[in-house]
């Protein structure tokens, strides 16, 4: 089977390499999905670069001679290269290991959680059965590719994590991305109000007609200013970031009494520049989030019941994304290229053909 691949760490898109590879199979509780479609994704880069295996070596579980793993128990460990790159996609299961939950996913079109090792971009990947979710017809193939990493992750910040209440409001940083989006259509779901906050004025008009209660460009406008102004100087209860950085310093500055801003993103590559006081004086509340941590740390009825949730609004449309272009697989360097690009809409699809 065909599967890109790296051999090392790397900041070269161009050492991603194509590579024949024997196809896997699955061990317990495990299923093996023929791929379909799979996005190119922020986090998808994080693995190539090593960045998650960077800043998980300065975390304190990690300070032993147990390896360098997500989770304090070490049950997820972070791997390193070489390996298949890709967090999430579509196929369908064509083998399964032992276990009732994979032995029903049998056959079964599926949405994927999975990531290196067993990465999505190749024609054939392993994964646990657990985070695997069996699509309607009613779910086309490019939105079912990105079923996990923003759908998944925007329904849990909001109905999960922050339990934003109804005319409560919401910062949301990036906006004009996919999770943005989604997250404004959830507001209009549920009832609360989104303050978007985008870089420039390219999507605007299209978060307005989402349904956006306020969006602010900070290229021409003053975020502290303009969310004093729309929320009569209270500030905002609720927040979302995915940039870090400067901006995140000011989203902090922007909540009020009590507030809560959730980060889980690192677009800006910059750490947070922050005065202690600007923390204690409105006894705010500032964390971290990471999905795959997010999910081990539920119970599977409760994860199930996630799940079940997102991909009902899924078919009603809530967390549809804009589809930029579609490559082969062949051209995995064009695809990774063209999802790099500044200003793009859309998201950017690998698809791994008729294999």
């Amino acid at each position: 089977m065909k599967s890109a691949c790296i051999d090392a760490f790397t900041e070269s898109i161009l050492d991603i390499r194509l590579e024949e590879k024997p196809v896997p199979q699955p061990g317990p509780g495990q299923i093996r999905v023929r791929m379909l479609m799979s996005p190119v994704n922020p986090s998808d880069l994080n693995f190539l670069h090593g960045t998650y295996h960077q800043a998980l070596q300065r975390i304190i579980w990690n300070q032993g001679d147990a390896g360098v793993s997500f989770d304090p128990a070490h049950r997820n460990p972070c791997p390193t290269p070489p390996y298949a790159l890709g967090g999430e996609g579509v196929g369908v299961v064509d083998a399964v290991g032992s276990g009732m939950l994979a032995r029903r996913l049998r056959n079964k079109r599926v949405a994927i959680a999975g990531g290196p090792p067993h990465g999505t971009w190749q024609e054939y990947t392993l994964a646990d059965a657990k985070r695997a979710v069996a699509l309607p017809t009613a779910v086309p193939d490019e939105q079912g590719a990105m079923f996990f990493v923003n759908p998944v992750t925007a329904y849990v910040l909001v109905r999960e994590v922050l339990r934003v209440p109804r005319d409560g409001w919401l910062l949301v940083t990036a906006a004009g991305s996919a999770l943005g989006k989604s997250v404004v259509r959830l507001g209009k779901l549920y009832g609360f109000k989104t303050l978007c906050v985008v870089r420039a004025d390219n999507n605007t008009a299209e978060l307005e007609k989402l349904g956006a209660d306020a969006v602010v460009a900070t290229d021409r406008q003053d975020l502290h200013a303009e969310v004093f102004r729309l929320t009569g100087g209270q500030g905002v209860k609720y927040a979302i970031d995915c940039v870090g950085g400067e901006l995140a310093a000011q989203v902090v500055r922007c909540l009020g009494l009590d507030g809560r801003l959730v980060l889980y993103g690192t677009l800006a590559n910059r750490p947070l520049p922050l005065p202690v006081r600007d923390l204690m004086m409105p006894v705010a509340h500032v964390s971290g989030f990471m999905l795959p941590n997010w999910m081990l740390q539920q119970t599977p009825l409760k994860l199930l019941s996630v799940l079940r949730q997102v991909k009902r609004l899924t078919v009603e449309g809530i967390f549809t994304t804009e589809v930029a272009s579609v490559y082969p697989l062949a051209e995995i360097t064009r695809a990774v290229s063209a999802a790099l690009q500044p200003g793009r809409t859309g998201k950017v699809l690998l698809s791994m053909g008729d294999n």
